[in-house]
């Protein structure tokens, strides 16, 4: 059985960064990261030795200790050997994590206002209208501060939701959570 840092792995779905990806090592459970901007050269670099051993895999012994290098399952890899590995080798081994989006968020503040009986239809309707247009996070976060008077309860329901969206994600990928 894996085990899995659901609390890592709900940190990272939140990283906005453009030039990260985010992969789940499915064996041993690890989060690593592609800096995307070192990938691409590694991406050009590797198709470059492909066409190359291709053209000359007459050379058998060569391209043998190539792939002994790509496969062989050393933890002390350089960043350019990891991408390789996720990207073109063993890309079976390696999940992207995906992140949550900010129209996400706003159908878990939906499903948030739905269950409080306690707040009028109006009060949800200035909520949901508030935060319609905003493209970011920290913006969507600020308006409901505004509107939500019970902050705690707010950030319990949004943290358990989250939560169950993570184990619904590793359970589609055929583990077992608990």
């Amino acid at each position: 059985m894996v085990d899995f840092y659901i609390d890592e792995i709900i940190r990272v779905m939140h990283e906005k960064a453009e030039d990260m990806t985010y992969y789940l090592h499915k064996e041993t459970g690890d989060i690593i990261y592609i800096d995307e901007n070192i990938a691409s050269g590694v991406e050009k670099e590797y198709d470059q030795t492909t066409t190359v051993i291709e053209e000359w895999s007459s050379d058998v012994e060569d391209d043998d200790m190539y792939h002994e290098k790509i496969y062989s399952p050393t933890d002390e890899l350089d960043e350019k050997e990891l991408i390789k590995r996720v990207r073109f080798t063993k890309q079976d081994d390696y999940e992207p994590i995906p992140t949550v989006t900010t129209s996400e968020m706003k159908k878990i503040v939906e499903e948030y206002l739905e269950t409080q009986t306690d707040y009028d239809e109006d009060l949800k309707m200035a909520i949901m209208t508030s935060i319609k247009n905003i493209p970011s996070f920290e913006e969507i976060e600020e308006t409901l501060l505004k509107h939500i008077s019970d902050k705690e309860k707010w950030n319990n329901f949004y943290q358990e939701t989250i939560k169950n969206r993570v184990v619904s994600w590793l359970k589609g990928l055929g583990f077992e959570v608990m």
